[in-house]
């Protein structure tokens, strides 16, 4: 069950990277663009981190 929940959250954190992406591009905003990336990518990996630390026993 944690499994299903840790990548869970692997897939909000691209989807809030793209979604960052896009609406940095539409309104021409580079620090949500960087802001977007940065915290997607550190929920990405802590998710990652959790995953194989508690998701796989």
């Amino acid at each position: 069950m944690r499994y299903v929940l840790f990548r869970s959250i692997q897939i909000m954190a691209l989807l809030s990277v793209l979604s960052g992406l896009y609406f940095g591009i539409r309104d021409r905003n580079l620090m949500l663009e960087v802001q977007a990336l940065a915290w997607g990518a550190l929920l990405f990996y802590a998710a990652y981190w959790a995953n194989e630390r508690w998701g796989k026993q």
